[in-house]
């Protein structure tokens, strides 16, 4: 028997059978949350029945609870695993657990989560395993039985994560790192390696990205250092969190040289020796506007260039700084943000451009179907590079 439940009306119905003021959530309440909500996951022809289980002292149970759920006249009976986060290394915590629990006792096993994405549904039916979550959203699998799935439903229970701004910002710093090495033995290497990169972030901050890495199941911290698992969870994290830099002023220059000629005067022009005021100025290529590096073909329209100051840029260029708004050759965007300066690749002409993760960010936000496609070409590459370092010595 197989039932499938995209509808939209039946998560409309569940935030009316639920409390939406309290969002919290802790395992002791799930029972509770889930038993409001059991009628209207799958509608009111699937019933759904939660029973707690005391737990016994000096002895462990086979389950937390038991769900039963009912469908044209057949019942079966779930020991269920409950978590009250749905992080990623959470739901596979509860996975795993109710795999060893469905050896052990041959009964059947559910988790239950607040919240179960297309990509854990589909895990879960692979696995064999049913699960359900506190938003209305859930697959029950009994294999040669019964198949029942419900999707659609928002995450009710969104986390304050300590958490989101791992992948924003210069906290993304620490993540794009292990996309340029994917093996460090410490905290302070990876903090050293930042600094190697041209940019510098605080300890702490180093330290609660990577609580939150090890949390989203992308990394691995042991005795023997910390390591890359899973370089396409860190990259769809940062593209999904990924905010354009902030410009801090833009104007447009006629440049008729080279772009070569242009960073080499602005690497080559520095203040004489009395000048003791000596303000630096990083320049590098957009990452949409670094396309020919990493691809073949050049973008057909104005490249755009960040700088970290634009009055410094403006002396160093003396009499070829010539500003204007209408026919420019080149867009100058002046900006504080350091994760485009971050891992520039300077070539032999000493043009600098975005590192290949800036650019993939950049072309995967453009929402151009060309830039979108060199930016898929660029992902492979990071994964294979990634890839390659697994096996390698540290």
């Amino acid at each position: 028997m197989y039932g499938y439940f995209p509808e939209p009306e039946k998560c409309r119905i569940l935030e009316n059978a639920m409390s939406i003021a309290d969002p919290s959530v802790t395992e002791s309440r799930i029972p509770e949350i889930l038993r409001e909500a059991a009628g209207s996951i799958f509608g009111p022809d699937v019933g759904i029945e939660v029973t707690e289980t005391p737990r016994k002292a000096g002895k462990a149970v086979a389950a937390d609870f038991y769900v039963a759920l009912t469908w044209v006249g057949k019942r079966i009976r779930f020991a269920a695993k409950a978590k009250a986060r749905s992080t990623p290394r959470a739901v596979e915590e509860a996975i795993m657990q109710a795999q060893v629990r469905g050896r052990e006792t041959g009964r059947p096993q559910m988790i239950v989560v607040p919240f179960l994405g297309e990509q854990w549904l589909n895990r879960l039916l692979k696995e064999g395993l049913s699960g359900l979550d506190l938003s209305g959203n859930g697959i029950v699998v009994v294999p040669g039985q019964l198949l029942l799935r419900q999707s659609g439903c928002p995450n009710r229970y969104p986390e304050s994560r300590p958490a989101r701004f791992a992948y924003r910002g210069a906290s993304s710093l620490v993540p794009r790192v292990f996309l340029r090495r994917s093996r460090y033995p410490s905290v302070t290497a990876i903090r050293e390696e930042i600094e190697s990169g041209g940019a510098a972030v605080a300890m702490s901050t180093v330290s609660k990205a990577l609580a939150r890495m090890a949390e989203d199941v992308a990394i691995d911290r042991t005795r023997d250092g910390i390591r890359l698992i899973q370089g396409e969870t860190i990259l769809d994290l940062l593209a999904e969190d990924f905010v354009t830099p902030k410009p801090l002023r833009a104007l447009g220059l006629k440049w008729s040289a080279s772009l070569s000629d242009l960073f080499q005067a602005v690497a080559g022009k520095r203040r004489s020796q009395s000048d003791q005021s000596d303000r630096s100025c990083k320049l590098v290529m957009s990452g949409t506007s670094s396309q020919a590096r990493y691809s073949a073909g050049m973008r057909a329209d104005t490249p755009i260039l960040y700088a970290s100051d634009l009055a410094e840029l403006q002396r160093r260029l003396g009499k070829a700084w010539e500003p204007s708004e209408r026919f420019t050759d080149l867009r100058v965007i002046q900006t504080d943000d350091p994760t485009v300066f971050f891992d520039a690749r300077i070539d032999d002409n000493a043009v600098a451009y975005a590192s290949p993760v800036q650019a993939y960010l950049e072309l995967t936000a453009s929402g151009d179907k060309r830039d979108n496609e060199i930016a898929s070409q660029i992902r492979e590459q990071l994964l294979r590079t990634v890839a390659s370092q697994k096996h390698s010595p540290p």
